[in-house]
């Protein structure tokens, strides 16, 4: 797995690509969750538009960093997620939880708005 990172606005936008299967290629992802709390902006969009493929243990980390972010009054959005990554969020109701949205700017701008799942 792979991740870029850029800030738009006050929210760190982490774009993941290649596969989230959790292990030790994740760690930068959640050592990089950590930094942007000990920076004080804990709101994150996850676009996951080129992420191939994530099984459970990449739900769990997902899971984990949204844990993490709002215990610290901050929150995770999803954006950009393709057909195969979406399948497993729905069927765990993850999509219940966490807010998916259609393009990244969607995702900042809801954190301005107190935005809904699109």
């Amino acid at each position: 797995m792979k991740i870029e990172e850029s800030m738009i606005d006050d929210v760190l936008v982490l774009s993941l690509s290649g596969e989230l299967m959790g292990g030790e290629e994740t760690k930068p992802l959640q050592e990089r969750i950590y930094k942007t709390i000990e920076d004080n902006k804990p709101n994150v969009v996850l676009n996951l538009k080129d992420l191939k493929w994530m099984n459970s243990s990449g739900l769990g980390i997902i899971m984990s960093c949204l844990t993490t972010l709002r215990g610290s009054d901050g929150d995770l959005r999803l954006a950009e997620i393709s057909d195969r990554v979406k399948r497993p969020i729905e069927v765990t109701k993850l999509d219940q939880v966490i807010k998916l949205f259609g393009t990244v700017n969607e995702a900042v701008k809801s954190y301005s708005t107190g935005g809904h799942n699109e």
